[in-house]
């Protein structure tokens, strides 16, 4: 995908959208696996470079295992938050594919894993604020792929499902650095 499309998915609310491609098993393999590999990879970087600055304990086996791990969770992560999108829309009485919600969640993540980039650097405040920006432009990008992917019209409804979908994916994302941060403490 063409970058300058990519970016009009942040505040377009209908033609940007109905391209996009909904097909599983090509929102899997062509995205979500090849931009969950970048965290993992850019742990491992940080790792290995300046990891022994903030987590002196840690040796390669260990954040080659987090890594790893992470990846996994990351996987996992992506194909539950779109399964918890379609039950959440459901449950408000909208009927909607899994292609759809997987969609939008894939989409929505692509900001959170190019965040990963800023581990090049190790400054963990510029990390920070990277990585809120990212989830900013997830929530936009959460916002118009439910508004267009799952054909709704009421901005409220909308709205109420990117916050709640927008509330586990935080929760998750806690999960996720959680999973790498605990065992590099010890």
């Amino acid at each position: 995908m063409i970058v300058p499309y990519y970016l009009k998915m942040l505040y377009s609310s209908n033609t940007v959208w109905e391209e996009v491609d909904q097909s599983v098993v090509k929102t899997l393999f062509y995205m979500v696996l090849p931009l969950s590999l970048l965290p993992p990879v850019m742990i491992l970087y940080a790792g290995f470079e300046y990891g022994e600055r903030f987590f002196p304990a840690a040796n390669e086996v260990l954040w080659i295992s987090s890594a790893a791990v992470f990846l996994i969770a990351e996987l996992i992560t992506v194909m539950m938050m779109a399964w918890a999108i379609k039950n959440i829309a459901a449950s408000r009485g909208i009927q909607t594919e899994y292609r759809n919600t997987l969609a939008v969640t894939s989409f929505s993540a692509v900001p959170m894993w190019l965040s990963s980039f800023v581990l090049f650097l190790p400054h963990p405040l510029f990390v920070i604020g990277m990585v809120l920006l990212g989830l900013l432009a997830s929530i936009c990008l959460n916002y118009f792929g439910t508004k267009n992917l799952l054909k709704m019209h009421e901005e409220l409804e909308v709205a109420n499902i990117t916050h709640t979908t927008i509330s586990l994916g935080v929760v998750a994302w806690v999960f996720l650095v959680t999973l790498i941060a605990i065992p590099l403490l010890w």
